[in-house]
Protein backbone atom coordinates (compact mmCIF):
# COMPACT_ATOMS: atom_id res chain seq x y z
CA UNK A 1 0.00 0.00 0.00
CA UNK A 2 1.43 3.40 -0.98
CA UNK A 3 1.85 6.39 1.33
CA UNK A 4 -1.20 8.02 -0.26
CA UNK A 5 -3.27 4.82 0.01
CA UNK A 6 -2.41 4.50 3.71
CA UNK A 7 -3.41 8.10 4.35
CA UNK A 8 -6.69 7.75 2.43
CA UNK A 9 -7.57 4.66 4.48
CA UNK A 10 -6.78 6.55 7.70
CA UNK A 11 -8.86 9.53 6.56
CA UNK A 12 -11.85 7.36 5.64
CA UNK A 13 -11.64 5.60 9.00
CA UNK A 14 -11.63 8.99 10.77
CA UNK A 15 -14.79 10.11 8.95
CA UNK A 16 -16.49 6.84 9.86
CA UNK A 17 -15.44 7.05 13.52
CA UNK A 18 -16.64 10.60 14.21
CA UNK A 19 -20.09 9.92 12.77
CA UNK A 20 -20.58 6.43 14.25
CA UNK A 21 -22.60 5.86 17.46
CA UNK A 22 -20.53 7.28 20.31
CA UNK A 23 -18.47 9.36 17.86
CA UNK A 24 -17.60 13.01 18.34
CA UNK A 25 -20.50 14.26 16.20
CA UNK A 26 -23.03 12.49 18.43
CA UNK A 27 -22.14 14.36 21.66
CA UNK A 28 -25.15 16.48 22.59
CA UNK A 29 -24.29 17.50 26.14
CA UNK A 30 -21.70 17.53 28.92
CA UNK A 31 -23.57 17.79 32.22
CA UNK A 32 -21.41 18.73 35.22
CA UNK A 33 -22.74 17.29 38.45
CA UNK A 34 -22.74 20.20 40.88
CA UNK A 35 -25.03 18.76 43.51
CA UNK A 36 -28.12 16.78 42.53
CA UNK A 37 -28.66 17.28 38.82
CA UNK A 38 -31.42 16.51 36.34
CA UNK A 39 -30.33 15.98 32.75
CA UNK A 40 -32.64 17.17 30.01
CA UNK A 41 -34.18 14.20 28.18
CA UNK A 42 -32.61 11.64 30.54
CA UNK A 43 -34.55 10.12 33.46
CA UNK A 44 -33.42 10.32 37.05
CA UNK A 45 -31.49 12.52 39.44
CA UNK A 46 -27.71 12.34 39.17
CA UNK A 47 -24.94 13.37 41.55
CA UNK A 48 -21.23 12.82 42.08
CA UNK A 49 -20.09 10.26 44.65
CA UNK A 50 -16.31 10.55 44.76
CA UNK A 51 -15.04 9.64 41.30
CA UNK A 52 -18.23 7.72 40.52
CA UNK A 53 -21.83 8.81 39.97
CA UNK A 54 -24.96 7.93 41.88
CA UNK A 55 -28.41 7.99 40.31
CA UNK A 56 -31.98 7.52 41.51
CA UNK A 57 -35.33 7.39 39.72
CA UNK A 58 -33.71 6.56 36.37
CA UNK A 59 -36.46 4.42 34.88
CA UNK A 60 -35.30 3.14 31.48
CA UNK A 61 -31.57 3.28 32.27
CA UNK A 62 -29.61 0.18 31.24
CA UNK A 63 -26.26 -0.50 32.90
CA UNK A 64 -24.40 -3.17 30.97
CA UNK A 65 -27.76 -4.15 29.49
CA UNK A 66 -29.42 -4.52 32.92
CA UNK A 67 -32.28 -2.18 33.93
CA UNK A 68 -30.99 -0.04 36.80
CA UNK A 69 -33.18 2.73 38.16
CA UNK A 70 -30.82 3.62 40.98
CA UNK A 71 -27.35 2.81 42.23
CA UNK A 72 -23.66 3.67 41.96
CA UNK A 73 -22.29 3.97 38.44
CA UNK A 74 -18.65 3.71 37.36
CA UNK A 75 -16.96 5.33 34.35
CA UNK A 76 -16.16 1.93 32.81
CA UNK A 77 -19.80 0.80 32.66
CA UNK A 78 -21.90 1.00 29.49
CA UNK A 79 -24.91 3.21 30.18
CA UNK A 80 -27.83 3.50 27.75
CA UNK A 81 -31.22 5.20 27.69
CA UNK A 82 -32.89 4.12 24.49
CA UNK A 83 -30.43 4.92 21.68
CA UNK A 84 -28.60 7.50 23.79
CA UNK A 85 -25.29 6.43 25.34
CA UNK A 86 -24.11 8.04 28.56
CA UNK A 87 -20.46 8.33 29.60
CA UNK A 88 -19.08 9.44 32.96
CA UNK A 89 -16.01 11.66 32.74
CA UNK A 90 -13.77 13.28 35.31
CA UNK A 91 -11.82 16.51 34.86
CA UNK A 92 -9.75 17.36 37.90
CA UNK A 93 -12.06 17.11 40.89
CA UNK A 94 -15.23 17.52 38.79
CA UNK A 95 -17.46 14.78 37.40
CA UNK A 96 -19.84 15.01 34.44
CA UNK A 97 -22.21 12.84 32.44
CA UNK A 98 -22.00 13.09 28.67
CA UNK A 99 -24.87 12.21 26.34
CA UNK A 100 -24.23 10.73 22.89
CA UNK A 101 -27.20 10.63 20.51
CA UNK A 102 -26.61 8.76 17.22
CA UNK A 103 -29.45 10.81 15.69
CA UNK A 104 -27.94 14.19 16.63
CA UNK A 105 -28.43 16.96 14.03
CA UNK A 106 -24.66 17.22 13.56
CA UNK A 107 -24.59 13.64 12.27
CA UNK A 108 -27.27 14.39 9.68
CA UNK A 109 -25.42 17.52 8.51
CA UNK A 110 -22.01 15.86 8.30
CA UNK A 111 -20.47 15.84 4.81
CA UNK A 112 -16.95 14.78 5.68
CA UNK A 113 -13.69 16.18 7.03
CA UNK A 114 -11.80 18.63 4.83
CA UNK A 115 -8.06 17.92 4.91
CA UNK A 116 -4.85 18.94 3.23
CA UNK A 117 -3.63 16.41 0.70
CA UNK A 118 -1.14 13.80 1.97
CA UNK A 119 2.45 14.99 1.57
CA UNK A 120 5.54 12.98 2.57
CA UNK A 121 7.37 16.28 3.18
CA UNK A 122 5.29 16.62 6.37
CA UNK A 123 6.78 13.44 7.84
CA UNK A 124 9.30 15.31 9.96
CA UNK A 125 12.35 14.12 11.89
CA UNK A 126 12.26 15.30 15.52
CA UNK A 127 14.14 14.89 18.78
CA UNK A 128 12.27 13.88 21.92
CA UNK A 129 13.32 15.10 25.36
CA UNK A 130 11.42 13.63 28.33
CA UNK A 131 10.02 16.04 30.90
CA UNK A 132 11.12 16.18 34.50
CA UNK A 133 9.07 14.07 36.88
CA UNK A 134 5.87 15.77 38.08
CA UNK A 135 6.16 18.61 35.53
CA UNK A 136 2.76 20.08 34.65
CA UNK A 137 1.40 22.96 32.59
CA UNK A 138 -1.79 24.88 33.34
CA UNK A 139 -3.97 24.65 30.27
CA UNK A 140 -7.02 26.58 29.09
CA UNK A 141 -9.90 24.87 27.29
CA UNK A 142 -12.27 25.65 24.45
CA UNK A 143 -15.92 26.33 25.28
CA UNK A 144 -15.05 26.62 28.98
CA UNK A 145 -13.27 28.72 31.58
CA UNK A 146 -11.72 25.60 33.10
CA UNK A 147 -8.01 25.50 33.85
CA UNK A 148 -6.42 22.06 34.21
CA UNK A 149 -2.86 21.19 35.20
CA UNK A 150 -1.88 18.46 32.72
CA UNK A 151 1.26 16.36 33.19
CA UNK A 152 3.96 17.19 30.64
CA UNK A 153 5.51 14.07 29.10
CA UNK A 154 8.22 15.81 27.11
CA UNK A 155 9.19 18.09 24.25
CA UNK A 156 9.52 17.40 20.52
CA UNK A 157 12.04 19.61 18.71
CA UNK A 158 12.21 19.77 14.91
CA UNK A 159 12.97 22.04 11.96
CA UNK A 160 10.70 22.97 9.05
CA UNK A 161 11.96 25.14 6.21
CA UNK A 162 14.93 26.24 8.26
CA UNK A 163 12.73 27.28 11.20
CA UNK A 164 13.34 25.55 14.52
CA UNK A 165 10.28 24.64 16.60
CA UNK A 166 9.50 22.86 19.83
CA UNK A 167 6.15 21.43 20.92
CA UNK A 168 5.32 20.46 24.49
CA UNK A 169 3.48 17.13 24.72
CA UNK A 170 0.83 16.47 27.37
CA UNK A 171 -0.61 13.41 29.05
CA UNK A 172 -4.38 13.73 28.70
CA UNK A 173 -5.54 10.36 29.93
CA UNK A 174 -4.31 7.68 27.55
CA UNK A 175 -1.43 5.56 28.81
CA UNK A 176 1.59 5.43 26.55
CA UNK A 177 0.43 8.36 24.42
CA UNK A 178 1.82 11.84 23.85
CA UNK A 179 -0.69 14.57 22.98
CA UNK A 180 0.41 17.59 20.98
CA UNK A 181 -2.13 20.42 20.88
CA UNK A 182 -0.94 23.32 18.73
CA UNK A 183 -1.78 26.22 16.47
CA UNK A 184 0.11 27.32 13.39
CA UNK A 185 -0.10 29.98 10.69
CA UNK A 186 -3.12 28.22 9.10
CA UNK A 187 -5.19 28.34 12.31
CA UNK A 188 -8.37 30.39 11.90
CA UNK A 189 -7.57 30.93 8.22
CA UNK A 190 -7.05 27.64 6.42
CA UNK A 191 -7.80 25.32 9.35
CA UNK A 192 -9.83 25.14 12.56
CA UNK A 193 -8.88 28.07 14.75
CA UNK A 194 -8.84 26.80 18.34
CA UNK A 195 -6.20 24.10 17.93
CA UNK A 196 -5.34 20.91 16.12
CA UNK A 197 -4.11 17.68 17.67
CA UNK A 198 -1.39 15.17 16.93
CA UNK A 199 -1.29 11.96 18.97
CA UNK A 200 1.67 9.61 18.87
CA UNK A 201 3.14 6.80 20.95
CA UNK A 202 5.12 8.13 23.90
CA UNK A 203 8.81 7.39 23.23
CA UNK A 204 10.43 5.17 25.83
CA UNK A 205 13.50 7.41 26.06
CA UNK A 206 15.11 10.55 24.70
CA UNK A 207 16.17 10.39 21.09
CA UNK A 208 15.09 10.70 17.45
CA UNK A 209 11.45 10.20 16.50
CA UNK A 210 9.20 10.95 13.54
CA UNK A 211 6.23 13.34 13.54
CA UNK A 212 3.73 12.67 10.75
CA UNK A 213 1.74 15.89 10.48
CA UNK A 214 -0.42 14.26 7.81
CA UNK A 215 -2.14 12.54 10.76
CA UNK A 216 -3.03 15.82 12.51
CA UNK A 217 -6.68 15.71 13.60
CA UNK A 218 -9.35 18.21 14.45
CA UNK A 219 -10.09 18.32 18.18
CA UNK A 220 -13.42 16.91 19.38
CA UNK A 221 -14.68 20.47 20.00
CA UNK A 222 -14.62 21.02 16.23
CA UNK A 223 -17.41 18.44 15.96
CA UNK A 224 -19.51 19.38 19.01
CA UNK A 225 -19.66 22.48 21.22
CA UNK A 226 -20.37 20.14 24.15
CA UNK A 227 -16.71 19.10 24.23
CA UNK A 228 -14.06 21.04 26.09
CA UNK A 229 -10.65 20.59 24.49
CA UNK A 230 -7.20 21.52 25.79
CA UNK A 231 -5.86 24.57 23.97
CA UNK A 232 -2.17 24.92 23.11
CA UNK A 233 0.07 25.49 26.12
CA UNK A 234 2.44 28.47 25.97
CA UNK A 235 4.95 27.93 23.20
CA UNK A 236 2.83 25.53 21.15
CA UNK A 237 2.00 28.15 18.52
CA UNK A 238 4.09 27.54 15.41
CA UNK A 239 5.15 30.58 13.36
CA UNK A 240 4.84 28.72 10.05
CA UNK A 241 1.94 27.08 8.21
CA UNK A 242 1.39 23.37 8.72
CA UNK A 243 -0.50 22.54 5.53
CA UNK A 244 -1.07 18.93 6.51
CA UNK A 245 -3.75 16.95 8.30
CA UNK A 246 -7.38 17.78 8.93
CA UNK A 247 -8.65 21.31 8.30
CA UNK A 248 -12.37 21.61 9.05
CA UNK A 249 -15.68 19.79 9.41
CA UNK A 250 -17.77 19.86 6.25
Amino acid sequence: MTFVDQWQTWHADRETAVSAPGGDLTLTGTHWLMGRTEIDGIPGTWWADGTDVRVSGAEGLLVGGVPTAEGLLRPDQRLMVGDVELKIIRRGADVAVRTYDPHAPAVRRFAGIDAFGPDPAWVVAAEFTPADADQTVRTEHSHSDRLVDYPVVGTFAFTVGGQHAELVALYTGHEGEAHLTFRDATSGRESYGAARFLFLPLPAAAGPVTLDFNRVTLPPCAFSDAFICPLPPPGNVLPFAVRAGERAVL
